[in-house]
Formats: structure tokens, C-alpha cells, sequence
């Protein structure tokens, strides 16, 4: 398939991202990622904002105002774009650099079985530091979200690892709800909350290190957390910008 008419301009930030980039970090507790649907269910409104708590961890709150995107569109999205570099480029034409999983997902019959339970593998650019990442993607209701509205709502989360370093640094959700227009897409990022090493016997020398506020501020920087910040909202308004097309092209919708 030629994907050319579907790498279109790259804009900048929205103003809503440069508004919360002039803000103050917020100093607060937080809710855990097992909570994720009291926060973007409950928890109203849902704004963008950067969080740091006592332990030096971080919440990143990002929404996005998506135009004739539908939840079903972001189910599909996830299943489609992991398997090709080329696909997941689309995305975010200046960071992302490749993608590729190692279990072929064809076989699944759903969107939500191509990608829930895989493990996605990505290199790309969080500001100007080149991150290789293995992107776990869960079940919903590992992070609080039981019976979802199919055709309403949809929920993707995962866990993230830093291959480089074999440590689990975060988790994430993107919480995709209907709306007259098309859809809201708020997006939560956990940081530094349960980070621990792939490796058994290593984690018990590290995870405690990992829990110590001096450390997390080594691996943690301000700069850093607002880096991805800048980068989900970028990523997700460019994905806005040609994904009903694109979901219509290719399921034989026009």
C-alpha cells in the first residue's frame, strides 16, 4: 500500500501544550496507573499538566481534541501500525524511526487481540535523546477500566521498558471517548513509580536504589518528563489529522 498521501505536514504543538509548558510542574500525590479509570473517568475535568510527587515520581496528563476520530479508529490504529516501520512513521514523522514486533499478529481475528498482550518494539526521539523502548500493551482492566462501551469508549494501556537499560521505566493510557464531534483522547503517563530491572536477581540490588528520590532525579529530569509531554501531543493531534482517512482506505469504507 503507498502510504504517501498519508505523510502529511507536520505541524507544531498545539497551544494548549505551549500554554501548560509555561506552567509550573505541580507538586501533589497522585493516583496509581491501577486507578487510571477513576482519573479519566471520575475525575473531572481532565487537564493537560505535569506532576511530580514527594518520591519523585511523575504523572503526565496530555488530552487531545480528535475530529472524526472514533474509538474504534485507535483500536485499530494500535493493531495496524505496529508490525512496519513505515506505518508507525506516519505517526510522528520526526521521532519515530522504527517499529517491529517479533510474533506475527495476523492471525488475530479482533484489533484489540492484535495488540493487547503484545510487545511492541520502538526506537525513537523523546526530545533529543534516542530511546529504545519495548511498549507491553495490557488489559484494560489491569488499570481499573471494566466494561467498556465498545462502540463509546476505548482504552489502550501498557507498560514500558527501557531496552537499553533493561529497566521497566513507566506506564501509560490512552483513555479514547466519544464525542459529537468525533472523539477525546486523554492520555496519562506514569513515571518512576514502579520502576524495576528485568532481571530477577538484578532487580534485588536495584529496585531499592530505583526507589531513591537522589536516583530517580539522575534518570528523571524535568526537561526529560516534558520532552514526552511535547512529544504525546504532537504524535497524537498529527494522528488525528489523517487517521479517518486512512482507517476508511484501508477497511473498504470508500
Amino acid at each position: 500500500m503507498n502510504l504517501n498521501k498519508y505523510k502529511v505536514p507536520f505541524e507544531a504543538r498545539s497551544s494548549d501544550a505551549s500554554i501548560t509548558l509555561k506552567k509550573e510542574i505541580l507538586h501533589s500525590d497522585f493516583l496509581p496507573y491501577e486507578l487510571a479509570s477513576t482519573i479519566h473517568r471520575e475525575q473531572t475535568p481532565f487537564l493537560d499538566s505535569i506532576t511530580r510527587d514527594s518520591e519523585g515520581s511523575y504523572l503526565i496528563q496530555c488530552k487531545t481534541v480528535m475530529h472524526k476520530v472514533t474509538p474504534k479508529m485507535i483500536d485499530w490504529w494500535f493493531a495496524w501500525h505496529m508490525p512496519e516501520s513505515e506505518r508507525y512513521k506516519l505517526w510522528h514523522p520526526r521521532d519515530h524511526v522504527s517499529s517491529k514486533l517479533l510474533v506475527d499478529t495476523s492471525r488475530f481475528l479482533t484489533n484489540k487481540e492484535k495488540y493487547i498482550g503484545i510487545d511492541s518494539f520502538v526506537t525513537e526521539y523523546i526530545g533529543g535523546e534516542l530511546s529504545k523502548l519495548c511498549i507491553s500493551f495490557k488489559e484494560p482492566s489491569l488499570f481499573g477500566f471494566d466494561n467498556l462501551q465498545e462502540d463509546n469508549e476505548t482504552a489502550v494501556c501498557a507498560q514500558v521498558v527501557d531496552t537499553s537499560r533493561h529497566i521497566e521505566i513507566g506506564s501509560l493510557t490512552h483513555y479514547v471517548k466519544k464525542s459529537d464531534y468525533g472523539s477525546i483522547m486523554q492520555s496519562s503517563f506514569w513515571l518512576g513509580k514502579n520502576s524495576q530491572h528485568q532481571n530477577p536477581i538484578l532487580n534485588l540490588l536495584i529496585k531499592p536504589l530505583l526507589r531513591m528520590k537522589t536516583i530517580k532525579s539522575f534518570l528523571l529530569t524535568d526537561r526529560l518528563v516534558c520532552d514526552l509531554y511535547i512529544h504525546c501531543s504532537e504524535e497524537m493531534n498529527h494522528l488525528s489529522k489523517f487517521l479517518p482517512e486512512l482507517y476508511a482506505e484501508v477497511n473498504g469504507l470508500k
